[in-house]
């Protein structure tokens, strides 16, 4: 489909740091890291980076084996996060995913997709920062009818987020609204005690809103290309590659951690036990061993191939929501905003390892 060009085009660096220098959170490798993700990858596919003092695998193999094998790679880093499913290794995560999965229903899914596409028709008003006033309260109704947060809790929700934009504060108000949420009594009947089941449901407002929403932007930042955008409202099969090729360039984490509980073998390298490991997402979504051209965004590809959602027990249990909810709000723009046009250029919010996000991105609805 060569009428699909580079959407993703980067800008390369004059000087790409080198792997014993190289730290993706400093400011000017975060804002542009795929320059310095393939000049390392040309090193290897696994390397240690001493400024991180932890090993980056970067290939789309070496993702999969790392989520395939459970039993040598742990989630323990993200224990502070929350210890009982994310954080968490089997079997305690075998208990929890199962608590959590009937969440996840065809039925809610279907529910959810169709309010996010109402909803979404009615913000596409006038000139709008498509962040803010779309794809921000888009994620927090589709999270907050998920959990079963009632208008009240929602509205203390979001002042919270308002408030502080520190991790921990907000932790806090999601955990002393909690057992508001309808779930949490479906949790409880499910195994969890009430702190597993605030945790839970602390990690579900988070998983299924900032990841989310940074999708949204991203794709109504791609498609406001005019060839591409003609392209997908000429043909609405096109639509869900799209979503998937917005998903692969553009992952919720771009990042994810691991620790060795062994030594580990990786394309080669052995890790060692108790390494910390940091999975690249978007390097391996760039593999060009497995998508060609790996920078360009193609309607053709086989689907769902990228990591963007992770694999294996790990896989994102709100991947099939995140996806319905992107696409549902795609397709009310596309409906009822088919000729928007961006009012300025995107404003890049805080970058870093694990995040690329769009801060602000003002867009017109009507011409």
């Amino acid at each position: 489909m060569n009428i699909f060009r580079r959407i993703a085009g980067r800008l390369r660096p004059r000087h790409v740091t080198p792997a014993a220098e190289l730290h993706f959170d400093d400011p000017a490798v975060a804002r542009d890291p795929m320059p310095h993700y393939e000049r390392l990858r040309a090193g290897g596919a696994v390397q240690f980076l001493p400024r991180h003092e932890a090993w980056f695998v970067l290939s789309h193999a070496g993702l999969r084996h790392a989520f395939a094998h459970p039993e040598l790679l742990s989630n323990s880093p993200y224990e502070a996060i929350d210890a009982v499913l994310l954080g968490a290794d089997p079997p305690q995560h075998t208990v929890a995913r199962a608590a959590v999965m009937p969440l996840f229903g065809a039925e809610v899914l279907d529910r959810v997709a169709a309010s996010s596409e109402a909803r979404a028709a009615e913000l596409l008003q006038g000139e709008l920062d498509a962040v803010r006033d779309f794809a921000v309260p888009l994620s927090e109704l589709a999270a907050a009818e998920l959990l079963g947060l009632d208008d009240d809790t929602l509205a203390a929700v979001r002042d919270a987020q308002q408030q502080s934009q520190d991790i921990a504060q907000l932790s806090a108000a999601l955990d002393r609204i909690a057992e508001r949420a309808s779930v949490f009594a479906r949790l409880r009947e499910g195994g969890m005690s009430d702190a597993q089941s605030r945790s839970l449901i602390r990690l579900l407002w988070l998983a299924s809103t900032v990841t989310t929403e940074r999708v949204i932007a991203h794709g109504i930042n791609l498609l406001a290309a005019p060839e591409l955008r003609a392209a997908v409202m000429n043909d609405s099969r096109l639509l869900a590659p799209f979503v998937d090729e917005v998903l692969r360039l553009h992952p919720p984490e771009l990042v994810v951690r691991r620790r060795a509980n062994e030594a580990v073998a990786i394309d080669g390298v052995t890790i060692p036990a108790g390494a910390l490991v940091h999975l690249s997402i978007v390097a391996a979504n760039r593999d060009p061993a497995v998508f060609p051209d790996p920078s360009t965004l193609r309607l053709d590809r086989p689907a769902a191939r990228h990591l963007a959602f992770g694999f294996g027990i790990h896989h994102c249990v709100g991947a099939g929501l995140a996806r319905r909810v992107i696409t549902a709000s795609l397709r009310a723009l596309l409906a009822h905003a088919p000729a928007y046009a961006l009012a300025s250029a995107p404003e890049i919010g805080w970058c870093s390892m694990t995040a690329h996000p769009i801060a602000r991105l003002p867009i017109r609805t009507t011409p």
